[in-house]
């Protein structure tokens, strides 16, 4: 039998929902980490895109986190804004803008599934919210300032 480097024992080991966890705490921001959503629903999500081992896993994290931070710290719409702090409270949607974070590691991860996977990853929920005026975000190069 021949013998496996440690490298590689840990790339193929079997993707679950504590080792998803683990890895966006090392590839992301400390701040993204919260809520209370489960890390174990997407591992069937993952696994039908054949993301099944933590090495396929981090690749994946790794390839998009560019983007996905660029996305997390985009403002928000205002009708995001005012829907989300009547679900939230204004309290968290000041610290989010603040410290420009808003999706959590589950959502991150899903976003790049989507971008990798297309539609075939997107996640719907039962009633999309639809705003009013879907044209007034204010563009990212200008909230940089």
């Amino acid at each position: 039998m021949k013998n496996i480097p440690a490298r590689r024992r840990v790339y193929e080991q079997p993707l679950s929902g504590a080792l998803i966890h683990q890895v966006m705490r090392r590839l992301f921001p400390k701040r993204n980490d919260y809520g209370t959503a489960s890390f174990d629903e997407l591992v069937p999500e993952l696994a039908k895109f054949v993301i099944n081992t933590r090495g396929k896993f981090q690749a994946l994290m790794t390839h998009h986190r560019r983007t996905l931070l660029r996305i997390d710290r985009d403002p928000l719409y205002p009708w995001e804004r005012k829907m989300f702090a009547e679900e939230y409270g204004e309290e968290f949607i000041r610290d989010t803008e603040r410290r420009q974070y808003w999706f959590a590691y589950p959502a991150l991860v899903r976003t790049a599934a989507e971008m990798e996977f297309g539609e075939a990853a997107e996640v719907y929920d039962a009633q999309p919210v639809i705003p009013a005026d879907p044209l007034q975000r204010p563009s990212a190069a200008s909230a940089v300032g």
